[in-house]
Formats: structure tokens, sequence, C-alpha cells
């Protein structure tokens, strides 16, 4: 017996070891595995296909294949039982009479005449247009091949029941919206949101509702990729980042069409990556059709958009998005046989995707157009509230065709479901972001940012204010506030009135009345929204002691202009008292200060876009850079004891690279003129006092110098700038984190030092200066660590008192 078992044994592992290993490689693209290439045996017989990673194992029983690919040239192989990388040449293409082979150049210069010709094949060529648009949001699971569990043992399974048997009469999600788009090559542009819905909710909401998720068209180096960015592979970066192929020609709409295909240069570990086909017009060099999908192992997305003619150029049609949603998880039963031969039956968990489609078709186009200069007046992006009350009517107008059962189910399926779980209350949480922390309740909006506060002059500070909203008036707005302070033992007021004109621009008249206090020398940045307001407000004053009481009145006028600048004009009266010991010039200590001043106030955001809603305006789009300016003129009048005139700038920025993500802050500023400490420039210093690393441990602020002492420097002339630079991150506890260098400077001057009596402060005119990095975000997506040291000429001479260990709070919501 084992003179037969011992060949047979030997015959055994010659044909194993005989496999081949096949690794089929783009010859274009020389780091691209190609997946899907049939593997066909001499007689032409299918074996297989290769899998993503472009392997296909070769039986032992073939000595020749032949690898089989669209587009592709066939290649035949040899096989001898060792491993083989194949590069596979792409076809050569008969372009006119130039032959293009896997060389790029004449397809990078197809591109590169197409991004030349941008602005000549633009639709606003056209001068006047109009159209209108459709969307649809679904969001599904295929049913047929989810299974009903037929003994659900315990919750989750249940649970999966109800979702199976909810996917029988309709989709998991629904979504609609209908829009008019208006352009007029002197009037600008308008996109008015006309009707939406969404399954689950009768509440409109109007944050998202004119939000663009995906390009509709690529004039910009970068495009949307449902909120996702890519780099546009019709632009200069484009070429910098793909490389292209000519495909084939075909016809579209009469018009001879060649058809590119790109994809990256190289693959970037964590970088999401797209590759895709740009259908060209010959003739033209317009953009006519486009494809892409995302080079991802983990989920899929695709995006494919249509144009079509109109008046002599190709004027969007129609746009469909697919995406991998993630997954719906069942049990399931595999068997396997045991040594023994007992068959074992083992549960296992087995997915199916929930897929994501947002189509949207483009229609009624109308050119030229005659348009009325008001059509135009507000924001870019705008609501018609009419006609949002009839969205059942206004969609159905705007349809392709109408909703299926199934899609109609889904409203009422999902909308129950929503009742039940109280989804609209929800909504309204999740508006507390987008007003900048007020919420909702009847004709009256409370401003959660003012529940709690803490400072280390007043100590805890609990408050409660809030503003009457539009369902009191849509032509005004009441307001006020209450506070009290469990350290300094005081109450704090105040109370304004806003109203409401040039709505289209979101203009108010306010005035406003507060006896309150404010840290020295701090001068927040007007225009910030509320959130800001109130990180800066608390977390760069935990440890701050040196606060003035004031009482102020103010009248003023807001709106904004040129979409995305924003201005402010006041009139302020002010009796300010510093709460710490402190003298200037002629006036004692404890004496009031007195000035009488008019303030404007800038800010422009290039990037911003922003919608009229019935509670106010909202930023659908952001992006930095940001810039604020204030600028304030003190007057001889009401008795005022100065009058300066102060200037402060601040420059918001971000830059993304191939090294990391650079973030940058410079704020400067001057006073002209005497005024008093609290009117100057503070250090913005945030350092905990104590003399041993562990005493002086505490809370990082926003954006502070983080050993810097509150009240440590004082200028009227100042120069100061933060860089954070995040580099290639890496896991802890299951999360990404990246850390972040961090260097921070500050130079300022002051004249007439001596006029300042009873408070030690310097001059920071030797240049102050620290360095540090924070891993931020490590516990529950909030809590970091950050380690902080201060050197140069304002080093101190031990080691504890230079270092800094804190505790980093980051909300990215904020």
């Amino acid at each position: 017996m084992l003179k037969f078992l011992l060949p047979s044994l030997l015959l055994f592992s010659l044909s194993v070891c005989a496999q081949t290993k096949l690794i089929v490689m783009d010859g274009f693209m020389e780091d691209q595995p190609m997946e899907n290439v049939t593997v066909l045996s001499d007689d032409n017989v299918e074996l297989g296909k290769t899998n993503k990673n472009g392997v296909f194992i070769i039986p032992a029983i073939h000595n020749t294949v032949k690898l089989v690919y669209d587009g592709y040239k066939d290649k035949k192989i040899f096989a001898y039982g060792k491993d083989i990388t194949i590069m596979l040449q792409p076809m050569m293409v008969e372009l006119s009479s130039a032959e293009i082979t896997n060389d790029d150049s004449e397809a990078r210069r197809i591109i590169k005449q197409v991004i030349q010709n941008k602005k000549k094949n633009s639709i606003e060529n056209l001068k006047t247009y109009q159209y209108k648009s459709y969307s649809k949001f679904l969001v599904t699971a295929n049913k047929d091949s989810l299974p009903y569990i037929m003994d659900p043992r315990n919750e989750e399974d249940s649970s999966y029941n109800d979702i199976r048997k909810l996917l029988d009469e309709s989709h998991l999600m629904l979504g609609e919206r209908a829009m008019d788009h208006k352009f007029s090559n002197k009037l600008g542009s308008k996109n008015v949101v006309k009707a939406t819905r969404i399954s689950g909710t009768k509440i409109p909401v109007y944050e998202f509702v004119a939000m663009q998720p995906i390009s509709h068209n690529f004039d910009d180096e970068k495009i949307d990729f449902f909120f996702k960015q890519f780099t546009n592979p019709i632009s200069q970066s484009g070429l910098q980042e793909y490389r292209y192929r000519i495909v084939e020609e075909e016809i579209l709409e009469g018009q001879s069409i060649i058809v590119v295909a790109f994809f990256p240069q190289k693959r970037v570990d964590n970088k999401q990556q797209i590759k895709g086909h740009l259908w060209i017009d010959k003739n033209t060099k317009a953009v006519a059709k486009f494809y892409a999908e995302n080079l991802s192992d983990k989920s899929i997305a695709e995006l494919e958009m249509d144009w079509t003619r109109v008046n002599d150029y190709w004027f969007p049609h129609q746009q469909r998005y697919r995406m991998d949603g993630g997954n719906i998880s069942y049990p399931s039963v595999k068997d396997s046989v045991t040594t023994d031969g007992t068959v074992v039956l083992d549960t296992i968990k087995k997915k199916e995707k929930v897929w994501l489609h947002l189509t949207t078709s483009f229609k009624d186009v109308e050119t030229p157009k005659e348009f009325e200069p008001k059509e135009f007046r507000g924001y870019t992006n705008e609501i018609d509230m009419k006609t949002m009350d009839d969205w059942d009517g206004t969609l159905e107008s705007y349809r392709d065709n109408s909703l299926t059962n199934q899609e109609k189910n889904t409203y009422v399926k999902i909308d129950s479901i929503g009742e039940k779980y109280n989804m609209d209350r929800n909504i309204r949480l999740l508006r507390i972001i987008s007003s900048g922390g007020k919420y909702s309740i009847g004709k009256f909006d409370w401003d959660l940012t003012k529940l709690v506060n803490y400072n280390d002059y007043e100590g805890f500070r609990l408050g409660l204010g809030g503003n009457t909203n539009y369902k009191l008036s849509e032509d005004f707005s009441l307001n006020g506030y209450v506070a009290y302070g469990f350290r300094d033992e005081k109450f704090k007021f105040g109370g304004g009135a806003d109203f409401f004109v040039n709505k289209p621009y979101s203009g108010k008249l306010f005035t406003k009345y507060a006896q309150d206090v404010e840290a020295s020398g701090r001068n927040p940045i007007i225009l910030q929204n509320n959130y800001l307001k109130f990180l800066n407000g608390n977390l760069n004053n935990v440890y701050n002691d040196f606060f003035y009481s004031y009482k102020k009145a103010t009248i003023g006028y807001e709106q904004d202009i040129f979409q995305n600048v924003t201005f402010q004009f006041t009139a302020n009266y002010n009796e300010q008292n510093p709460e710490f010991n402190y003298e200037y010039q002629n006036k004692f200590d404890g004496e009031k200060y007195i000035s009488f001043d008019t303030q404007l106030a800038l800010r422009w955001a290039p990037k911003d876009q922003n919608v009229r809603t019935p509670y106010g305006k909202v930023t659908i789009k952001s992006g930095l850079p940001v810039f604020y300016l204030t600028a304030s003129k003190g007057w001889n009048v009401f008795n005022a004891d100065y009058t300066p005139t102060k200037l402060d700038f601040t420059y918001l920025d971000n830059f993304r690279t191939y090294f990391g993500e650079t973030n940058l802050q410079v704020r400067t500023g001057a006073v002209f003129g005497d005024t008093p400490i609290m009117n100057l420039f503070e250090g913005m210093g945030n350092a905990k006092r104590g003399d041993q690393i562990f005493k002086h441990f505490g809370l990082a602020g926003f954006n502070n110098f983080e050993t810097m002492l509150p009240g440590e420097f004082y200028s009227d002339k100042y120069f100061s700038f933060q860089i954070g630079h995040k580099f290639a991150g890496f896991k802890f506890m299951k999360r990404e984190v990246f850390p972040e260098f961090i260097y921070r400077g500050l130079i300022g001057d002051m004249k007439d030092v001596t006029d300042h009596r009873l408070t030690n402060f310097q001059t920071p005119d030797k240049y102050y200066q620290e360095a540090g990095v924070e891993f931020n975000q490590l516990i529950y997506g909030i809590f970091g660590v950050g380690t902080y040291y201060r050197f140069g000429a304002y080093g101190h001479d031990t080691f504890d008192q230079n270092f800094f260990l804190k505790l980093t709070l980051k909300l990215t919501l904020f």
C-alpha cells in the first residue's frame, strides 16, 4: 500500500508546486493592479478572473493561458509553476491620422485644450438663461438578498426582521428637492429652492435644502463628490495628479466625441482618489459626459453626469450618484465537516450593502431670458417660503416621473417611524448647531451658551437668556439675559431689540444695553458666530481674574453685502470700572472711565454661501480664509475721558499639502491716543499659576498662549501669529490621531508705560514665543492632551516654569 501512496503524494506535491501565481498590472499605470481580467485556456474556455489585487492562480494542468481585457491588447503567457507579473498594454487608438500608444502625451494635449477652452465653452456665454432641477435622494437595500430570521432569538434579530419587513413595502429613506436656477451676465446667479421633502419629518430642514453636495460644473481645481473634494481631472492640478489615455471615439447627439480615461499617477495611502472617463467634444473641446469612481477597497462611490446640446453649448442634463452607505448584518448558518466526518453548523454574520442614490435632472431650459433686477436681490441661494408650504403640489410639477408605490410608502412608513421616535424634536436639537446655540420653544429661542460659564473672577456663572423668534414677529425680535457670578457675588443683565430691514441681505437695526463684566484687554472678534464667542469667552478666561465691570448702551446697523461680506456700524456709550488695582494718568483707583465711540466691523469669508431662513441667516457652505477688521474712533461727547482711535485685524486660514494640514492665525492691532489698559491689547495668556508642572496642569484655551499668565503682557501696538501643523496620524484606541505641532509668537510695544499704575505687567518688545504639540480628541472624540514650552527672551530659569501639560478640548462641530 505504501509503495502506491508515496508516488501519489509525490504527484500531488508536484501538482501543487506547479500552480502558477499570476499578477496582472496595468502597463499604462505600472503600480495599478488590474481586476476582472479574463483568463482563458488554450481552447478559449474561461478559467476565471483576476481579483482586486490583480492575482489569479493558474491550475497546473494549463501550460499556456490568454489574458483578455476590454481596451487592452490580448496577452498569451506560458506558465512554469513560478510567480509571474504581467503588464497588459492598452490598445493603440487611431485618432484622425495620429496613432496613440501608451504614451499619454496626446491625451494630455487634449485635456490641456479642454482647460484652455473652458471660458469659451462656458454656458455663461449664453448671457441669460433659466432652468429647473429636480433631485431625488434614496437610501435602500436589495430585499431579495435579505432573508427573514424565522426564529428570532434576541432584540437584534427582531430589529433586523423589522427592517426586512419595511423593505417589502418601502425604502429606508427618501428625499426630494425642486429648484429654479437663473443666470444673467449682468445681474449674477440665483438658485431658488421651491420645495423639499424628507421622509421621517414634517419640519423643513432649511440648513440642508440649498446645499449642492455634488459639483454641477468642472471649472474649479476641486470637484465635490458628495461633500468630499477631489482633484478635478480637467484642471492644472489634475494635470499634476492624473495620467490620461485615449480609449475610443464615438458619436453623442451628432457630435464626434473622444473618450479619455484618467487615473492617479500614483496611489497614495489614506488619500481618497478617483479614476474614470471623460467624453470630450472633438470639435469644441467641451466636456459632454463624465464618469468617476473612487479607488477605495472599503467603500464604493460612483458619479455619472451627462450634458446635452443647447444653442451649440453643452448644458447639464442629468446627474447620477451611487454610494455604499454601510451594511445590514444578519445571522446565517454555515456547515463544515470535521476530520472525523461530523457536520458542524456554525452561525456566521452575513452582510448586505445599503445603497445611497442621488439623481438630479436639469430641464426646461430657457435662453435667452428676460429678468428683473429684483429677482437677484439677496443671497445667491434662496428659499421660496410660499411654495415650500405647498411642497406636495410643487414637487409633483417638477418630478420626471410620478413616485412609485414603494416610494410613496416610504413617506408613509418612515414618517410614522419619525413620529414614534420624535424625529422633529431631534431636528430641533440639531438646529442648535446652525443657529449658534439657540433652542426654539414656541415663540422664544433660548440661548444655551448663556447657561454656564466659568472664569477666575466670577467663578461659576449661571445665566438665562434668549430672544423672540419669527413666530412672534417677522419684523422685530426682543432679546435679554440675566446672569450671576458665584465668586464676585454680582448679578449681570442686558437686553435689546432688533428691527429687521433689507431682509434679502439680513439687514437689521438694533439697540441694546448691558451691565456686565469683561476680561481686561481681551478684544473679542466682532461678527464671530455665537459658538466661537462662547469658546473665546470661556476656554480663554478659565484662569483669568483681570476683569472690569461696565455699563454700555449701543445702537447700530448690520447687514451682508457682496454675498459673503458682513458689516456692522455702531455707536457706543461706555462706563468702565476696573475690578483690579489700577490707576491711569490723573484717575485714581476705583474711579470709572467714560467713553463714547463709533465702530465699524467687517467680516469677509470668500468661501461662505448663505441662505436666509425664517429664523435667520444660515451658512450652508463655509471655509477658510476668513478676515476680520474692526476700527473705532472715540469722540469728545457725553463727558468722555479719552478719544482714542483703535484698529484690530484678524486673518484665519488653512492649507492642505502632501506634507499635512497647516492652520494659520494672524492678529495685529494698534491704539492711537490715550486710553486705559482695559482697552489695550492683552497678550492672551492662559497659564495657570504654579511653579511645578502638575501644580499648573490645567485646561488649554482656544488659540491662547498656554505658557503666558493672564495679564502678564500688554501692548498698544502688537503683532501675533500661530501656526499649527498636522502630520500623518496613527491609531490610538481604535481612533486615528493626528499630532498637531504648534508655534506661537507675539511682539508688541507701548508708549507711556508709566501712565499705568498699581498693576504689574510687561510689554512683549523682545518677542515672546512658545511651541508645543497637541494630541486632540483622544477620548470621546473631544478630550486630548497638549504639551507646551516657553523659550527665548521671556523664558524662565527652570524647566518646570517653562513646561506646561494641559488637557485639550476640541469640539469638531464648532
